[in-house]
């Protein structure tokens, strides 16, 4: 695949994202007008364009000879690797929250109080529809469709380091929604390709893609205490030490990851 192509992917299935999503919402809108309560029309929609973009590039241009049994067994797998895959995930936690925080640190240094406005929700069902389309259908979908697609197609005509950079851009050009996660999901597309580039196998990347999403989910609903402690917005010099923690325990993951897969 031309790096052109992959591309081009990336912005039909944001158009195919955007347009399943005006699909459902405009009817309703012109049907009903403005509902009391938007939770879980919004909730379905959120995993129905997901879902239905996949579905739509995977019957219309990927047409994959994909072997699920094979791929879901568990004796395909090193179990050596899982146990490294939350180290990782940690690791990526601790690098991506500047940039998460970037408007706040130049508040901060600036001069400018900043105030602690982490994404808990109080609506329990709103908290079921974001479990569904951040831990199931995000992780499998987009794996599948920016790694076992993009990615592998890619590798058939690029150098590795070329290849994965061009998928995790495409990677976080999907994530243009939220500005402040752009540089994340590109770091995030970078680790979650040199994995599959090592592995080849799929799954790795799903278990990986699940825990980096858990731990941010887990976090937006902690509480005040622990953003205090660790994710608060006292840019000190312990929360730049936790950046570089994240940048070590981030690389001793991968080497370990290697190491347990070559052998």
């Amino acid at each position: 695949m031309s790096i052109i192509k992959a591309f081009l992917y990336t912005v039909l299935a944001f158009a195919f994202w955007t347009i399943i999503q005006l699909t459902i919402l405009l009817p309703i809108k012109y049907l009903f007008g403005e509902l009391d309560d938007f939770t879980h029309i919004f909730g379905i929609n959120k995993i129905v364009s997901a879902v239905g973009t996949f579905l739509l590039i995977y019957f219309f241009f990927w047409k994959p000879k994909f072997d699920f049994n094979k791929a879901i067994k568990f004796q395909n797998y090193n179990p050596r690797i899982y146990l490294y895959l939350p180290l990782i995930g940690i690791g990526l936690f601790l690098i991506n929250k500047p940039f998460w925080d970037f408007n706040k640190i130049i508040e901060y240094y600036q001069g400018n109080s900043t105030h602690n406005n982490f994404l808990s929700s109080t609506n329990n069902i709103a908290l079921i529809y974001d479990l569904i389309s951040t831990l199931l259908v995000a992780p499998i979908i987009e794996e599948l469709f920016y790694r076992k697609f993009l990615l592998e197609k890619l590798l058939e005509k690029h150098k590795p380091i070329l290849a994965i950079i061009v998928s995790s851009i495409c990677f976080s050009i999907m994530h243009i929604e939220t500005p402040n996660n752009l540089i994340p999901t590109f770091f995030s597309g970078i680790l979650l390709g040199i994995l599959y580039q090592k592995t080849r196998k799929i799954g790795y990347c799903i278990m990986l893609h699940f825990i980096i999403n858990l731990i941010i989910i887990t976090t937006n609903n902690m509480g005040t205490s622990y953003d205090n402690w660790l994710i608060g917005y006292n840019f000190n010099f312990i929360y730049w030490l936790l950046f570089g923690v994240g940048i070590i325990i981030t690389l001793i993951g991968v080497k370990k990851i290697t190491t347990a897969n070559n052998v």
